[in-house]
């Protein structure tokens, strides 16, 4: 098809070097639209797009200056060479896009100048040549604008299947992570760090549960605590508080990070109320059971640890004390510390439960969360 549009075998010895020309320019635009077919099938996606955009460009400039612009052979050419980089770069990189409508411009002003300036050909045409010039600028012209759209399809699949790609990615990344946190992450944000002063933590605990797993098959196992956590992570999404995580029948919860809460200590106790009233539903049908809670307010280490699964935690001596609350709670009880009930106010009922001696801490006094 090239070979039709460009290297005609004109006759006489003082064309040769006309001939030689055509064929190296033709092997070289064969050369150039495989190339990018390649690229294209390697799914280098810009490389084909640019090399198709320069097939164009080439050819029209080649057919303007050896035929002559008396033909009409530019205005033929041209249709497919002003539509390509549309077609070729629609809602993509602008860069690419740019460079493709600039060489498209830079060819047609060429082509301009090359008619203003009126020179001959520089090769005899005849009426039958010309026809068949024509008729392969068709041909390839049609070839050209297959491959476009192949190349548009191609291009929207790809992006299709990256944005489904990234959003399943999203989904799981929210999953593991707060979603600010998660866009601090993909933003490139390499270490996340923060601290954070005023946060109410909550620890709870399923007392019995580890001689309750004993005697069940692993499916009621699963079934029970994966009913009751989550339950937990409702009311914790219900009420702005961030869970951290699950370690075997624990779990752990933030209020007031990464994000401020303004009443993160009354969340924190509202989360708690709810989880024994949710435990209180298990019991009916698990007797035995029980749930500890213990709850502290105060400073804390927030940040993002690991390289392959993300981990959002805190830490510090608030986290400490809170932990130490539960363990040494009562089942059926929440404990929380005089932070909390500071920070509680008289909105929330609470009772006096004495002074508590907490391993690594020393004696400290408690209080159990009644009703609010």
């Amino acid at each position: 098809m090239a070979v039709s549009s460009i290297a005609l075998p004109w006759e006489g010895e003082r064309f040769a070097f006309h001939n030689r020309l055509a064929a190296w320019i033709t092997s070289g635009l064969l050369a150039l639209a495989l190339g990018s077919l390649g690229c294209v099938r390697a799914g280098w996606m810009l490389a084909g797009r640019m090399g198709i955009i320069l097939y164009g460009c080439v050819v029209v400039a080649s057919m303007t200056v050896m035929l002559g612009p008396g033909t009409g052979i530019d205005v033929v050419a041209a249709t497919c060479l002003v539509a390509a980089p549309a077609l070729l770069f629609a809602r993509s990189e602008r860069l690419p896009l740019a460079v493709g409508c600039a060489l498209s411009v830079g060819v047609i002003v060429f082509m301009q100048v090359w008619i203003h300036l009126g020179p001959m050909s520089y090769v005899p045409i005849t009426r039958s040549d010309l026809m068949e010039v024509r008729s392969g600028v068709v041909i390839v012209a049609a070839c050209v604008g297959a491959l476009v759209v192949y190349l548009y399809w191609s291009a929207e699949m790809a992006r299709g299947a990256a944005a489904r790609e990234r959003a399943r990615s999203d989904a799981l990344l929210l999953n593991v992570l707060p979603a600010t946190v998660a866009d601090r992450l993909k933003a490139g944000e390499r270490r996340i760090a923060d601290r954070l002063e005023r946060v109410t933590i909550v620890f709870a605990d399923i007392a019995g549960f580890t001689a309750f797993a004993a005697d069940r098959s692993a499916d009621e196992v699963v079934h029970v605590l994966g009913d009751l956590f989550s339950r937990f992570d409702a009311l914790c999404a219900a009420h702005g508080v961030e869970k951290l995580k699950t370690i075997g029948d624990g779990y752990m919860a933030v209020a007031g990070a990464p994000e401020a809460l303004p009443d993160h200590a009354g969340a924190a106790a509202r989360v708690a109320l709810g989880m024994m009233a949710a435990m209180e539903e298990t019991l009916r049908d698990h007797p035995g059971l029980g749930l500890r809670v213990g709850i502290n307010t105060g400073p804390v280490v927030a940040g993002v640890i690991g390289t392959r699964k993300f981990a959002y935690d805190v830490w510090g001596d608030t986290v400490n004390l809170a932990s130490r609350l539960e363990s040494q709670a009562a089942a059926g009880t929440i404990a929380i510390s005089a932070s909390t009930r500071s920070a509680l106010g008289d909105r929330f009922t609470v009772e006096p439960l004495g002074t508590a001696e907490l391993k690594g801490i020393g004696a400290v006094p408690v209080w159990r969360l009644v009703d609010g």
